[in-house]
């Protein structure tokens, strides 16, 4: 019997995994689309990122049957109510590439991000996308202290959002009001796309450990808007 449930619970983890890959290449086509006017590949993501929602009730239905029907208890249990929560996640950071991909869309055949701040932007997809294949890993070997490390990870992120915030803010901003709004808008989608990855890196370690990390916080979730 245990057997069987180890590998449902086997199942439900290659399914997080899976999750997380088409998180990093949605947001790595995102930023193509963005930074190079790409309508084929924003199109990709928009489509892309609809249809993990399949993902995202087949994952969630096979979390709660594991729960319903198993009755894990211990490490196991807390291997799937973590699942639920990171599935969560997940989506969210979908969401977010959708976003992102929608902002190139709107603008085709002209490109979103002026050259002054192309760099940023770059920077700030590169670690994003870097924190998300440090995910993958995480997912497999369950490693606390790696997992740890995603939170120094996002203050660099957090740092780079702020450096664009001031370039967009000056007053000697020569782009417009309509570009300004559009980057302090894909600032917040790269920023929140970083702090769901350290979500997920904090329920990893308590997956663990059985405690709550350092930071005392199992989620960056905030009010449900479209932002995150």
């Amino acid at each position: 019997m245990r057997t069987v449930f180890r590998s449902k619970l086997d199942e439900f983890e290659d399914q997080l995994i899976r999750f997380c890959e088409t998180n990093t290449r949605l947001l790595e086509r995102a930023t193509a689309a963005l930074l190079d006017a790409d309508e084929v590949a924003a199109t990709e993501v928009i489509d892309g990122a609809a249809e993990l929602e399949d993902l995202r009730e087949v994952s969630e239905q096979h979390a709660f049957e594991l729960l319903l029907l198993e009755a894990p208890v211990a490490g196991d249990l807390r291997r799937v109510v973590s699942g639920i929560y990171i599935v969560e996640h997940f989506t969210r950071m979908s969401a977010l590439a959708g976003h992102i991909a929608r902002v190139a869309r709107r603008r085709h055949p002209h490109t979103v991000v002026p050259e002054p701040v192309v760099s940023l932007i770059r920077e700030m997809a590169r670690r994003d996308g870097e924190m998300a294949r440090q995910l993958t890993t995480l997912l497999t070997d369950h490693d606390a202290d790696k997992a740890r490390t995603l939170d120094d990870e996002d203050d660099a992120v957090d740092q780079l959002h702020a450096d664009l915030m001031k370039e967009i803010s000056s007053e000697d901003w020569p782009h417009g009001s309509v570009s300004a709004v559009d980057l302090a808008l894909l600032a917040r989608y790269y920023e929140r796309f970083a702090d769901h990855t350290v979500s997920i890196a904090n329920r990893i370690v308590y997956l663990a450990t059985g405690e709550r990390p350092d930071c005392g916080s199992l989620s960056h979730l905030e009010d449900g808007t479209v932002l995150d």
